[in-house]
């Protein structure tokens, strides 16, 4: 497996929440700074920069100058401050490809062949296991779907986020696609139902070839020109091909706006609830200081 290289930002990016609300730079510095050298820290402790309101949950991000220091960190886990304890993730890349694993932490991968090489089949189970230990971690199971989908379960989310970050893949030169899996079942239907579709593909196909053999002697006896099955099976099979191919394009994309719809909503409500929290504070600073301004005008009078 290539060593990984963050694509976005060409450095080594470490994320930590579940921080204290009382948290500094300095607290994050002395638990972190003997792994290396620290080039930033971006801790965020509040909904917004001029913002008064704190977050319930403060976290930051390590910018390291080796990728050796957030190996080590991430070896040396679990990490606590005041009886919290760290959560500790290695930063990916935001990819149009992959747009939801920067958000999604999980011990799941999906192994499989890219879309526009759907004639091919993954290595065994015992080439592509051999070629995952270099990710770290145990692997707890390997099941295969079918022969272009495997899922792969770790016994850590940490060994994932190396595979993210390794891309591309290639296994004994064949490119390999491997990505974050967000619902086991979802990609066991989905496998099962390519699995079903290629199957009547081939049954078809069987039968428009048995059925060219009893046409081949009416072809010589009548005079009019036939259509050479086997052109017609293979333009069916690539026109199948090409429609469940961008079927699942459309799948995707949809998926994508949705969830960058989402993301947009949830940003706007939090927004939303940073003003509501912003007016109710000036409220009660303005009725605070009508109450003093009442006690001075009495006590004036």
């Amino acid at each position: 497996m290539p060593a990984y290289i963050d694509q976005s930002l060409k450095q080594f990016h470490l994320h930590v929440s579940n921080l204290p609300a009382d948290i500094n730079a300095q607290h994050i510095t002395d638990v972190f700074q003997d792994f290396g050298i620290i080039t930033k820290l971006y801790l965020k402790r509040r909904i917004s920069k001029h913002s008064s309101i704190s977050l319930p949950n403060p976290f930051v991000i390590l910018v390291f100058e080796r990728r050796e220091s957030i190996d080590k960190i991430m070896s040396e886990r679990p990490f606590f401050i005041s009886d919290h304890q760290l959560f500790v993730r290695r930063c990916l890349p935001i990819t149009r490809r992959y747009p939801y694993e920067i958000h999604l932490n999980t011990n799941k991968i999906l192994v499989r062949i890219p879309r526009e090489n759907h004639d091919e089949i993954l290595p065994c189970d015992k080439i592509i296991m051999d070629y995952l230990k270099a990710a770290g971690g145990e692997i707890l199971r390997l099941e295969r779907f079918e022969e272009q989908t495997i899922l792969v379960e770790f016994d850590d989310y940490d060994p994932v986020d190396i595979c993210c970050l390794s891309r591309p893949h290639f296994i004994k030169n064949q490119l390999i696609e491997i990505e974050k899996c967000r619902d086991e079942e979802q990609a066991r239907r989905r496998a099962q139902f390519r699995q079903k579709s290629h199957f009547v593909s081939l049954k078809v196909s069987s039968m428009l070839t048995a059925s060219d053999v009893d046409i081949q002697p009416c072809n010589i006896i009548s005079p009019t020109p036939t259509l050479n099955i086997n052109e017609q099976v293979a333009k069916l099979r690539l026109t199948y091909d090409e429609m469940n191919n961008r079927l699942e394009n459309e799948h995707e994309q949809l998926i994508s706006s949705l969830k960058t719809e989402w993301e947009q909503i949830a940003k706007e409500r939090i927004r939303l609830q940073r003003l509501t929290l912003d007016y109710k504070q000036e409220y009660d600073r303005l009725i605070e200081d009508n109450r003093h301004l009442k006690k001075l005008f009495s006590e004036c009078l």
